[in-house]
C-alpha cells in the first residue's frame, strides 16, 4: 500500500503522539510524513508537541504547586476512567 492516500489534518493531529513515540505502522508513518511535508500548520503543531515533551520532561514533583499536582492527578483519573 502506498503512502499517497490522503490524510486530513485532523487525522494527523490525532496520530502525532504515536508518531513521536514511533508506534505507527510503516504505512501510517509514511502518510503522516507525506502530509507534514506539505502542511505548515501540522508541522507547527508537531514542533509545539516536541517542545512540550521536552519541557515537561524536566518537571519534577517539587516544581508543581499542591494545586497543580491535584489538578494533574484529577485529570489522569478522569482520563483513565474514560472521561
Amino acid at each position: 500500500m502506498s503512502a499517497d492516500v490522503e490524510i486530513t489534518c485532523r487525522e494527523v493531529v490525532e496520530l502525532l503522539s504515536d508518531f513521536l513515540d514511533d508506534e505507527l505502522s510503516a504505512w501510517q508513518r509514511a502518510r503522516v510524513e507525506t502530509h507534514l511535508a506539505g502542511c505548515a500548520g501540522c508541522t507547527m503543531i508537531l514542533d509545539e508537541l516536541r517542545e512540550t515533551v521536552r519541557l515537561t520532561g524536566r518537571l519534577t514533583e517539587e516544581d508543581l504547586t499542591r494545586e497543580q499536582g491535584a489538578t494533574l492527578l484529577e485529570a489522569f483519573r478522569d482520563w483513565r476512567a474514560g472521561g
